[in-house]
């Protein structure tokens, strides 16, 4: 391949305005009209901007709370539904087996039977209360609108259940599970649920303007419970942040308040230990030092109520001293829980999004709660920080750890989690940016400011192609100040590193030989053509991208974990995967070469737009293969995206939206952003506050 490059862009920024501020009394449905909630003791107000982002402004958290969960009802009332269903064991009635699965997994965790209410202090479980209620009053004036009438009313556990269903398997299961019979496992092990993100912050020594800047863009799918919904909160007892909340959450997980902000990433630390088990009958092996024993199982039965079948489907779940149990192949296995300690982490989020200096953040990231991220952080006193808050147990280091353990010994128990001052931090590095793209902590600013080396066992290790991208471009502004436009040039950067995990795991398809393969001869040399960069107008990215993915069919292994594991496929699957590309390609578009941007769509509700990006460039795109329309469709990867400056006293939002701040059919805010999302218009927004109605 040819020497990778950076691609200059001309991006666009339009403020948004109110064109009509309908400050009412009550709340207002998406077109501003009144509606009346007689009996209720919460009446905040709601407003949305000229683009439908919704404002909502209250005397009290629990106001603003109840007005929030109002909105997502109206705005995401499906898929705040969904998470609801999971958080009480009925997702399956609603999506069959897949479902079913979420319903299981809240069994076999034992999230079912945790005692939520006792990780919330009084404030923070009537935000929940509040949130509840303003989400059963929508759906009791709207009743045609549930989905399941035995959801509600909705209660705080819910609420508190669903959160923690969610972040079990983001801490490790969600890849765990499906490698217990590869041969892959030890390094997989370390690997979670979750797409990715991009995050930095960049120091007024290093900014043109003297400003302190922070990217926030992180990779979730674009629709479904797991997607960001965008909202401003406002509360006269000093709750007031925008950002990105996920459907069926009363607590933002990212954006900024006028003083601070942040942005999280996925962490990979291998957060869970595996154990072998020895088994028979009903009983499992159990050692302590030169002592062996066997224990029983402990053994509950659920019924998983699934739609399309007319009975449950009993199951029965299992659990070990050492974890929850599960056999694969003939083979069982008990995999160490995950539980919160002292505080739920929406309950660490609502402090967070409180805070006004660095002292107050980092004294509630010091409650080690958030379990499976690293934080991004900046402020308008030019602060700027990474920290690690994920969950790691302890482990003793004079023991082999590899996954699974072979020997289940109680003498691999964790000690509890390793605290938050011993995990790997940086704040105010010299060198003015700290940065991470699910990369390794050691590795997020200059070489001078990083982390020092630690021997923490499990801790991630591993950094694959958008941070070494990152650290190719960082070098590029060594010797000048960085400028809004830099950093949005950076930021939409469509290339894969000139040197690193790309091109060494993908060296046999870039090196096939057409003499030994003259079939694929001009699709070969294709290949050898291509720069690296998936730009919308490029004619040899389809070729390239569609390769990848009957790689991933053949390997079984997706991009990014052959690039984090550095598992090479062979010459044979490459040459087998490039032939049915090129047999795809000619077939449905009668050459090799389409532009990159008509095989590549964006959109929904009969709004589409053709775009560029890849799987894990910095302009990431997740990729779906529409078997009937012989496209790709973008289905996650860079959504909403936020570059925040604190300049002179002033705060300023720079933001994109992929399609639409309602997820309606039938709003004019479902498809709005579409054209400005392909485009990197980018919106101007400020944090606004407006006057209570008496």
């Amino acid at each position: 391949m040819s020497a990778f490059q950076l691609h200059t862009a001309t991006f666009e920024v339009v403020r948004i305005s109110f064109p009509w501020l309908l400050l009412l009394s009550g709340l207002l449905l998406a077109q501003g009209a009144p509606i009346a909630l007689a009996g209720s003791r919460w009446n905040p107000l709601v407003w949305r901007d000229s683009v439908g982002i919704p404002h909502i402004y209250g005397q009290s958290d629990a106001e603003v709370a109840f007005g929030l969960g109002w909105v997502q009802a109206e705005d995401v009332g499906h898929w705040l539904q969904e998470s609801l269903l999971a958080a009480r064991g009925l997702l399956g009635t609603l999506q069959g087996k897949d479902g079913a699965l979420w319903d299981y997994l809240r069994v076999w965790t034992g999230m079912d039977t945790i005692e939520v209410r006792a990780l919330f202090s009084e404030r923070g479980w009537q935000i929940l209360e509040a949130f509840a209620e303003g989400v059963n009053t929508y759906f009791r004036l709207h009743p045609s609108e549930r989905l399941r009438p035995e959801l509600f009313p909705t209660r705080a556990e819910d609420i508190a259940r669903g959160s923690l269903l969610i972040l079990q398997a983001m801490t490790g299961l969600g890849n765990l599970l499906p490698f217990l019979s590869r041969t892959e496992l030890p390094e997989i092990g370390s690997l979670s649920q979750g797409y990715g993100s991009n995050a930095w912050a960049i120091a007024p020594s290093r900014s043109w303007d003297g400003g302190t800047y922070l990217l926030i863009n992180s990779h979730q799918p674009l629709e479904g419970r797991l997607s960001w919904y965008e909202a401003e909160i406002y509360s006269q007892e000093g709750w007031h942040f925008r950002g990105g909340f996920f459907p069926g959450g009363p607590i933002p997980h990212l954006g900024a308040n006028p003083a601070l902000g942040w942005a999280h990433t996925m962490a990979y630390p291998q957060y869970r230990d595996v154990f072998q088990l020895t088994v028979k009958g009903r009983r499992y092996q159990v050692i302590k030092q030169d002592t062996t024993w066997w224990e029983p199982f402990t053994v509950r039965k659920v019924q998983l109520r699934i739609k399309g079948l007319p009975f449950p489907l009993k199951r029965k779940v299992y659990a070990t001293r050492f974890g929850p149990a599960i056999r694969r192949k003939g083979t069982w296995y008990a995999i160490t829980p995950w539980r919160p300690d002292s505080l739920h982490p929406i309950e660490v989020w609502y402090h967070l999004s409180k805070a006004r200096n660095l002292q107050t953040f980092l004294q509630w990231l010091q409650v080690s709660a958030l379990p499976a991220f690293y934080t991004i952080y900046a402020d308008e006193e030019g602060h700027i920080g990474f920290f690690c808050t994920h969950y790691l147990p302890k482990r003793d280091s004079a023991r082999s750890w590899t996954v699974p353990l072979s020997r289940p010994d109680v003498a691999y128990f964790s000690q509890g989690p390793v605290p938050f001052e011993e995990l790997p931090h940086v704040i105010d590095p010299a060198c003015g940016y700290v940065y991470n793209a699910n990369q390794t902590p050691l590795d997020i600013t200059c070489a001078a400011a990083n982390p020092k080396p630690t021997p923490l066992i499990g801790l991630q290790r591993f950094t694959y192609n958008r941070a070494e991208r990152l650290k190719e471009l960082w070098a590029q502004y060594a010797d000048r100040p960085f400028t809004l436009h830099d950093l949005m040039t950076i930021k939409h950067d469509r290339c894969y590193a000139q040197e690193g995990s790309y091109r060494r795991v993908f060296e046999p398809l870039f090196n096939l030989d057409p003499e030994q393969y003259p079939n694929l001869s001009e699709p070969i040399h294709a290949l050898r053509r291509w720069k690296g960069c998936a730009e919308p107008q490029d004619t040899l990215t389809a070729l390239v991208m569609l390769t990848h993915h009957y790689l991933e069919k053949i390997t079984n292994l997706r991009l990014a974990a052959m690039m984090i594991l550095g598992l090479q496929p062979t010459e044979a699957e490459c040459a087998q995967a490039l032939q049915k590309a090129a047999r795809t390609l000619r077939r449905h578009y009668g050459t090799l070469y389409p532009q990159w941007q008509a095989v590549l769509r964006h959109g929904r509700g009969g709004v589409e737009v053709g775009v560029g990006g890849a799987p894990e460039v910095l302009e990431a795109r997740h990729l779906h293969w529409d078997t009937k329309r012989h496209q790709f469709l973008v289905k996650g990867g860079d959504g909403l995206t936020y570059f925040i400056r604190w300049h002179e006293g002033k705060q300023t939002f720079y933001f994109l939206q992929p399609y639409g701040p309602v997820h309606r059919a039938q709003s004019p805010y479902y498809t709005n952003l579409i054209q400005r999302f392909a485009q990197q218009h980018y919106l101007e927004a400020h944090l606004t506050s407006a006057p209570l109605a008496p």
